[in-house]
Parts: C-alpha cells; sequence; structure tokens
C-alpha cells in the first residue's frame, strides 16, 4: 500500500487487483503470489499487465514457501480494499512494531524483549549519544565557515571567491564525517531507534545543505560527489527473523519518505 502510494507500483493497481478479484479468493491468492515475485526481480508484472520496479527487499523473497501469500476471506479481503483506499505516503513506520509485538505469542514477546518503545523515549538516547555530538561539531564546522565567509566579505575577485571555498570546505568536511558515522543497535528489534536516527541524520543533513547554498553553491553543485546520508550507515542485530525483516521495511519506508 506504501509502494502504490509512493507510485513504486504503478498508482491504484494494488488497490485495482484487491477490487477486481474481491469474490474469487483462491485466484487473489495466485495473482498476490505473482506480484509478490514480479516486485522481487522487477519487469512485466501479470498481476498488474503493467511492469513493475525491482524492489530489491526480503519482505518479497520465497515465492516457492508454504504460506507466501494467504488464502483470505471476502472479508478480509474488504478490510485490506477499505485500508488500501487510505493515503499510506506519510504512514508513521514505528506502527510495524506494534503489529510485530501483537503478532508474537506472550511467552515469544518476553523472551524477545519485544515492546514498542514511545517516540519520546527513543529520543532521550538518540539524541544524547549519536545526535548532541554530531551537533556539537556541526556548530564548530558552521562557526568556521562564517569566519571565512565574513572574511571573504571584505575581499574582492579571486581571494574573495578563494576565501569562500574554504568557507565551503568546512562545510563539506562535515558533511563527510555526517555521511561516514555508523550506528549499531545491537538489540534492534523492529529498527524504531535506527528510524528515528535516520530521521535526525537526514534533517541535520539538510541543515548542512541549505548552509552550502548559503555560501553561493548552486543546485547542480549540491551532489557531494554521490555522497549522502544513506541506510549503508545503520546497523542492527537482531535474533528474531521477522523482526530484522521488518526492521529492514521500517528503514526503508522510513528513507524514502
Amino acid at each position: 500500500m506504501f509502494a502504490e502510494d509512493v507510485e513504486l507500483l504503478p498508482k491504484g493497481a494494488f488497490l485495482g487487483l484487491l477490487q477486481t478479484h474481491r469474490d474469487d479468493p483462491a485466484t487473489l491468492q495466485h495473482m498476490l503470489r505473482i506480484l509478490w515475485a514480479d516486485m522481487d526481480r522487477g519487469g512485466f508484472s501479470a498481476a498488474l499487465a503493467k511492469p513493475v520496479l525491482h524492489f530489491n527487499g526480503k519482505l518479497f523473497k520465497g515465492a516457492g514457501e508454504d504460506g507466501y501469500s494467504l488464502l483470505l476471506t471476502p472479508e478480509q479481503i474488504d478490510l485490506l480494499i477499505a485500508a488500501a483506499k487510505s493515503n499510506w505516503r506519510e504512514v508513521e513506520p514505528a506502527i510495524f512494531g506494534t503489529l510485530l509485538e501483537r503478532a508474537l505469542d506472550p511467552a515469544e514477546r518476553h523472551a524477545l524483549g519485544a515492546h514498542y518503545t514511545p517516540r519520546a523515549y527513543v529520543e532521550r538516547l538518540v539524541l544524547p549519544t549519536v545526535i548532541e555530538p554530531l551537533r556539537a561539531d556541526w556548530a564548530n564546522a558552521q562557526a568556521a565557515a562564517l569566519v571565512l565567509a565574513h572574511e571573504a566579505a571584505a575581499l574582492q575577485g579571486k581571494a574573495m571567491e578563494a576565501k569562500l571555498a574554504e568557507a565551503r570546505a568546512e562545510v563539506k568536511k562535515f558533511h563527510h564525517q555526517l555521511c561516514t558515522t555508523r550506528v549499531l543497535d545491537p538489540a534492534c528489534g523492529s529498527a524504531n531507534f535506527l528510524y528515528v536516527t535516520l530521521e535526525h541524520l537526514k534533517r541535520l543533513e539538510g541543515e548542512v545543505v541549505n548552509q552550502l547554498e548559503a555560501l553561493g553553491h548552486t543546485q547542480d553543485q549540491l551532489g557531494f560527489e554521490g555522497e549522502t546520508v544513506t541506510l549503508q550507515q545503520l546497523r542492527g542485530i537482531e535474533l528474531n527473523e521477522r523482526a530484522a525483516a521488518l526492521a529492514e521495511l521500517v528503514l526503508w519506508i522510513g528513507y524514502l519518505q
């Protein structure tokens, strides 16, 4: 549903599939199996009669396994249709952790320590350990860049440009630090902590981009030679395979948003 609403899938395609086969659950089961497999490899999808992108995610692997797609009742399909009519573009990824928690039996939940942590509690850990140290370094880089920019304002011609280049270099140096920072959650669950970390890292990167623009960097120069904050900086360890797969899904949704 998220993929459909951000148009990774053709607009309205998944909802249309549910509606078309609402009264024939067995056919819908096979169509969903085909769609999941097509999303895993990309190309023309027989289920949608349209090409789909290559999603390359663990969620859609294993088409040959039992239970890969479920045989639903018409009433269950109606629930999916109602849900698919909503806009999932801005869905809060943290809800998936709650869904996983409720799907576990109490003994498994206790053994894993699976418990949804409210965002305010997540930030109590993420901000002082990851973000505040980076923001302190960013404040230093900004200060150095602004001093150089102030000196440039008193110059002209090549001397001014050289000084502005030094100011931009200070900002780019911090941006490189930001993009090479690695964060590990050694018991990541469904990735709420990593998701909040990613959001704050991208927000900080936005400030860096704005500062470079203020120092005369044009839009076409803001590619950072391919360097940007990505999911590759986030690492998690998790014993439960379902939670690990869900963590990856949560982070991809957050990154795409």
